[in-house]
């Protein structure tokens, strides 16, 4: 069997393997224990969790905005934070969070801008998400790294990895020369001056690191702001962990559940979170429990708001289409 004709088979292989990793670790605890501690979730803490969400998503938004305002892309606030909701719906239904790439062509027929110059700005976006994210979890390796040095090494290799990428890929005429290959062998010939075009316009407007630096001290805010969603949902439960230890060590279950075998990291965010927790004495029916419901509150609500948005827009986008061809018709 050719690699192209595996492709499909490893796309649907990988999430089944995720979901079967979660089935195991549900009937591994128990689905009744599970059931008992999410049942003992406060509820005054589960609406306070979810209200977070709001800042939380404006600060994240706001520093998009900052980050395509200087790429030359003028867009209000308001129209960002639609696409951002709705890439959160396509993302929490997709491994490694693809579906939250639906933001380019939002943004595209919103701007009018080239699709390069909207994926440049969307894939920045991503890319100071994730040093973020990597920051957090590496303080998090810090702390227990007496117990788990090899925890901390893997996090800090793979971060000097992918700084050096993008770093690497940054410059225009490296990048050119390493999608040369590709650009040569791979995209059709009819395509070739179209993709020529959209990679001029990728790197057309492409911020200097220094730059990116406040957008990144935001993003972290956004970040605490999205564990402490989780952590205030832990005062439900008797054990007592250290708010900062918390929101530090959780980010490397969120890193881990970012390798694409589970739709929504679900399976290996919950054996990560076992394991780090386990270090303080947490029961591991109590750490699925608060796993899901951050999940309900960070994701899946939020999802649920995206994807109403996304038909609300589709419906729009169809009304004036027709009201178009109608008065086309007229004339």
């Amino acid at each position: 069997m050719k690699i192209q004709q595996m492709y499909p088979w490893i796309k649907t292989l990988l999430p089944i393997i995720g979901i079967g990793v979660f089935i195991y670790i549900i009937y591994d605890i128990g689905i009744h224990n599970i059931n008992e501690s999410i049942s003992k979730i406060n509820v005054v803490f589960f609406i306070i969790s979810f209200m977070i969400f709001f800042p939380r998503i404006i600060i994240s938004t706001y520093k998009w905005k900052i980050i395509s305002t200087e790429q030359g892309i003028n867009i209000g606030l308001t129209s960002l934070l639609k696409f951002n909701i709705i890439g959160i719906f396509y993302g929490t239904v997709t491994p490694l969070w693809i579906g939250d790439y639906i933001r380019i062509p939002y943004l595209q027929e919103e701007t009018g801008e080239p699709f390069g110059k909207c994926a440049s700005t969307v894939i920045i976006d991503q890319a100071v998400e994730l040093v973020a994210l990597f920051i957090l979890a590496l303080g998090g390796g810090l702390i227990i790294i007496r117990r788990l040095p090899m925890v901390f090494l893997a996090l800090f290799a793979l971060f000097i990895i992918f700084m050096i990428a993008a770093i690497f890929l940054k410059d225009k005429k490296r990048s050119r020369r390493f999608f040369l290959f590709i650009y040569r062998f791979f995209i059709p010939q009819k395509l070739k001056g179209l993709m020529e075009q959209e990679f001029h316009s990728f790197y057309s407007h492409i911020p200097p690191l220094k730059f990116l630096f406040f957008p990144l001290l935001l993003e972290i805010g956004s970040y605490i702001l999205f564990f402490t969603q989780i952590f205030i949902l832990t005062l439900s439960f008797p054990f007592n962990i250290p708010y900062t230890k918390f929101i530090l060590i959780y980010p490397i279950a969120s890193l881990i559940s970012l390798i694409p075998i589970a739709v929504s990291g679900l399976g290996t965010r919950e054996g990560t979170l076992i394991h780090l927790f386990a270090l303080y004495g947490i029961p591991s029916d109590k750490i699925v429990a608060i796993s899901l419901g951050g999940y309900i509150v960070t994701l899946l609500l939020p999802s649920f708001i995206g994807g109403i948005l996304s038909i609300s827009m589709h419906k729009k986008e169809k009304t004036s289409s027709l009201q178009k061809k109608k008065s086309d018709l007229i004339r």
